[in-house]
C-alpha cells in the first residue's frame, strides 16, 4: 500500500460505518496494514506521514464550497458527529461529557502531487465563534501554501467570486505568491514556482501543498521539538523584506524571518515551515485548548505504533492534551487512536496510529449515558 492509499484507508478505518466519498460512495476496503518502515534507532516513534490538519468553521455548507471551487471536489464524510468522553478529552473538552458536530469532512484534490487534505468541522457543541489568526506570522500553524501552475489566472477567476487577498500578487511570473483568505477568514498562500501553465479550461490550478507555516518564538527550541519527531531532513533560510514585499504579506514595515522547512526522510515526505518573525514578532499566542477554534490549530500524523510512540514521547517530558483515546466509531473498542502532542508554541500535533486493543473506559458516572449520533447518509447506509 503506498502513502496515499494509506491516508485514505487511515480516513476511511475512522468512520462508525462505510464512509461516502463527496462524489460518490467510497469503495469498501480490506484490513488496514501500515506500510513496513525500518526504524532508525531505539527512540524512532515511527512518523511516516500528514493525514489532514484541521479547520473549523461555523457554516460548513459555506465553507465546502468555497473549498470545492478551489479543488477539493473528493472528501470523504460519514464521521460520528458525537462520541465518546475520552475523544472529547483528546480534543481538550475537559468540561463537558460529549461534544457534537453538526457536519465534517476530510476534503481532498484528486490527482494531488502530495497530501493537501483538510479535515473541515463545524461543531454544535461547544462552539466558539473568535476569528481566526489576522495575519500570517501570528503564533502557530497561522497558513498553508498551495501551489497552483497558473496564480494569475486563479487570481483573476477567485476575485470574480469575491474571495478576499491581502495584496495584489508579488514577484514575477514562475516566482511569485499572494495570501487571500476563506469565507471565515482563514489564510492561504498561493505559491507559484514554475511559468504559468496548465489547462486553460480549469478555473483555478492548485495541485499541492508545499508546506504549512508554523511561527515560532524560538526557532531552535521547536526545531528540536519536531527533529525528535523524525523531521530530520532540513533546508535553513533567513530573509530581509523589503516594504513592498511586506504588504503582499498583510504586513506594515519591512520584515525580517529566520526558519527552516523540516521534512521526513521517510513515507510521504511532507515539509512544514518553522518561521520565527524577528521584525515584525506577534507575541500573542497560539489558539488554546479545546481544539474548536476556527482556524488551522492541528495537524495529524501518523505513527506506525502509537502506544509506543507516545510512551517514548512522554518519557523525554513531551506534554500531551489527554491520554490516547480509542477513535473513532464512538464504542471505545477501536484498533487505532489519537492523542494531540503539544508542541512548544502550544500547536497541537494529532498522532494517529495502531494501538493494542483495550477494555473501554466506562463513560463517567455524572455522565448522562453516551448517544453516538451519526450524519444522515451513514446512519441510512447501517
Amino acid at each position: 500500500m503506498n502513502i496515499k492509499s494509506l491516508i485514505g484507508a487511515i480516513v476511511l478505518l475512522f468512520s462508525a460505518s462505510q464512509m461516502f466519498a463527496a462524489e460518490e460512495p467510497a469503495p469498501r476496503r480490506g484490513p488496514l496494514q501500515l506500510p513496513p518502515i525500518e526504524l532508525t534507532s531505539p527512540n524512532d516513534i515511527g512518523l511516516v506521514a500528514r493525514i489532514h490538519f484541521a479547520t473549523h468553521t461555523p457554516d460548513f455548507d459555506r465553507s465546502r464550497a468555497f473549498y470545492r471551487m478551489l479543488g477539493y471536489t473528493g472528501g470523504m464524510s460519514g464521521f460520528p458527529l458525537t462520541n465518546t468522553h475520552e475523544m472529547a478529552r483528546a480534543l481538550g473538552m475537559y468540561d463537558i461529557c460529549q461534544y457534537e458536530l453538526v457536519k465534517g469532512e476530510v476534503m481532498n484534490v484528486p490527482g494531488s502531487l502530495n497530501t493537501m487534505s483538510i479535515d473541515l468541522l463545524q461543531f454544535k457543541r461547544p462552539f466558539n465563534g473568535e476569528p481566526p489568526y489576522k495575519l500570517p506570522n501570528h503564533l502557530g500553524m497561522a497558513y498553508a501554501s498551495m501551489l497552483t501552475t497558473n496564480l494569475g489566472s486563479d487570481v483573476a477567476y477567485l476575485k470574480t467570486q469575491g474571495v478576499e487577498f491581502l495584496s495584489e500578487p508579488w514577484g514575477v511570473p514562475g516566482n511569485r505568491f499572494v495570501f487571500f483568505r476563506d469565507p471565515d477568514g482563514v489564510l492561504y498562500k498561493l505559491d507559484e514556482t514554475a511559468p504559468p501553465h496548465g489547462d486553460p479550461k480549469q478555473n483555478v490550478h492548485i495541485v499541492a501543498m508545499p508546506y504549512i507555516g508554523i511561527n515560532v518564538k524560538d526557532l531552535e527550541v521547536s526545531f528540536k521539538f519536531y527533529e525528535r519527531l523524525g523531521y530530520t531532513n532540513v533546508a535553513r533560510f533567513e530573509r530581509k523584506g523589503t516594504l513592498e514585499e511586506a504588504k503582499a504579506w498583510g504586513l506594515d514595515k519591512p520584515f525580517h524571518v529566520k526558519g527552516v522547512d523540516v521534512s521526513l526522510p521517510r513515507g510521504d515526505g511532507h515539509v512544514l515551515r518553522l518561521n520565527q518573525w524577528i521584525e515584525p514578532f506577534d507575541s500573542a499566542p497560539a489558539y488554546p485548548p479545546p481544539i474548536n477554534h476556527i482556524g488551522i490549530n492541528r495537524i495529524a500524523l501518523i505513527v506506525t505504533d502509537l502506544d509506543r510512540a507516545v510512551g517514548l514521547l512522554r518519557a523525554e517530558g513531551v506534554p500531551f492534551l489527554s491520554d490516547v483515546a480509542p477513535c473513532c466509531s464512538g464504542t471505545g473498542e477501536d484498533k487505532f487512536a489519537i492523542v494531540h502532542a503539544i508542541d512548544p508554541d502550544g500547536v497541537f500535533v494529532e498522532l494517529v496510529g495502531a494501538i493494542k486493543k483495550r477494555v473501554p473506559v466506562p463513560h463517567p458516572a455524572h455522565c448522562p449515558a453516551p448517544v453516538i449520533k451519526l450524519p444522515p447518509q451513514a446512519a441510512a447506509a447501517e
